[in-house]
């Protein structure tokens, strides 16, 4: 009897505490429970938020998984949700239950979608969102961290009202670990799109930065792997390799840039850098590529339009090209344009948009790039006029400078050839 009694009260504390878990672990599959968890997160998100299914875990570690997540748009971006999530599994640390330091141990998200997206004065639809959720960290600095962060079958749509582009992102895969603002932390990411008749991989491996005091937002030393396929690339589609020194986003310019960028395409190598961003809610964007020389004919056969056979064998052998390009108020100007096709260097600009092309070279011989089977002057000429006659077809505004020209086995200086628009102005 001595001994029974003083068990009486820890047996009766286990007893309430386990009876406490059943009731609120059979509570939270309640609709009433679901209703409650989303009213929650709309007061934290300030967007409607639904959730479909509910359930909570003790062991190893305090864990909470939600069903059919959904967070609205903000009025004005549409009907379809800004992101939704078939399932996410968050397990925090038993200190940050009882209010310490938010420490999450794994994040795990399936089935998920995000919808960002432009108006078309320039708003969108995610700032809001990241800057309620960048202030329930109260003041001071951040101090989370994400042992584990794993999303499966994610898919990114993105639409821009301004000018109703839009694409979309499919069989997103990121997995990283040890996440914590303003440290450098491993991370792998795959993804794969679709675009009219072609569907693309690829995989991206690097170490990722998030600091959202700062704004600031990094990746670092990215290895990138990739596959292209569909009409009218082979049969077997087209890979690619490279990699990426430094990306970066700043949240509070809204300017994203590339450093140092490399990618080898089909025996193309090149070099490219990138900068974005938007000024008074225009998109501006400069860019640069800079190739070695490849071999233009096994490109062109790759890609689906191989070039004809030609007098000299050696012709299209090798080609080398450099550009920049702008993009402001919708109008996208490549300027300049350098580079040399076998013995011929030349440079000059375009505006795809107008349809605008001016080329400068030093010099051409024509003759090599003719049919083997032209070998008289008079079919050199005759071939001449056919490609003139179909030059002058095009609905372009063209200009061909040469300065010194061999041509139907005559010598001619300070060529100039002009394509104009049938009404002469600019489209």
């Amino acid at each position: 009897m001595r001994l029974r009694k003083p068990l009486a009260l820890p047996l009766a504390a286990i007893a309430a505490l386990l009876l406490a878990v059943a009731i609120l672990w059979l509570g939270v599959r309640t609709g009433m429970a679901r209703r409650a968890v989303g009213e929650y997160l709309s007061e934290l998100t300030g967007l409607p938020v639904t959730v479909g299914a509910m359930a909570i875990g003790f062991l190893p570690a305090p864990s909470l998984e939600l069903g059919a997540l959904e967070i609205a748009q903000p009025p004005g971006f549409g009907a379809e949700p800004l992101l939704e999530a078939g399932q996410a599994h968050v397990t925090v640390s038993w200190g940050t239950v009882f209010g310490g330091d938010p420490v999450l141990r794994s994040v795990a998200v399936s089935d998920a979608i995000a919808r960002p997206a432009l108006a078309a004065d320039g708003a969108d639809n995610w700032s809001g969102l990241i800057a309620r959720l960048s202030e329930l960290g109260g003041e001071g600095p951040s101090n989370w961290s994400i042992g584990q962060l794993v999303i499966e079958r994610g898919a990114l749509e993105f639409h821009d009202a301004a000018d109703d582009s839009k694409w979309r992102l499919t069989a997103i895969t990121v997995s990283a670990q040890a996440i914590a603002p303003a440290r450098e932390f491993p991370v792998k990411i795959q993804l794969a799109g679709v675009g009219a008749t072609n569907t693309f991989h690829l995989a991206l491996e690097g170490r990722g930065l998030l600091d959202p005091d700062e704004g600031r937002y990094a990746a670092r030393d990215l290895a990138l792997r990739g596959w292209a396929g569909g009409d009218p690339l082979p049969l077997a589609g087209v890979e690619l390799v490279g990699g990426i020194a430094v990306a970066t986003y700043d949240a509070e310019t809204g300017a994203a840039a590339i450093d140092r960028g490399s990618v080898t395409l089909v025996g193309i190598r090149g070099e490219f850098e990138l900068v974005a961003g938007r000024l008074d809610g225009d998109m501006r964007l400069q860019f640069s590529l800079r190739t070695a020389p490849f071999a233009p004919r096994v490109v062109a056969t790759a890609f689906g339009f191989p070039l004809p056979a030609t007098s000299d064998p050696q012709a299209f052998g090798t080609l080398q090209f450099n550009l920049e390009g702008r993009l402001e108020q919708g109008r996208l100007s490549l300027d300049p344009i350098t580079g040399r096709l076998d013995d011929t260097e030349w440079s000059g600009h375009a505006i795809p948009q107008e349809r605008l092309v001016r080329i400068q070279a030093d010099r051409l011989d024509a003759d090599r790039y003719f049919a083997p089977d032209q070998k008289t002057r008079k079919d050199k000429k005759a071939t001449l006029e056919d490609v003139l006659a179909n030059l002058g077809e095009l609905d372009i505004d063209a200009e061909l400078r040469i300065a010194e020209a061999r041509v139907a086995g005559a010598r001619l200086r300070d060529v100039l050839l002009k394509v104009e628009r049938d009404d002469g102005t600019a489209p």
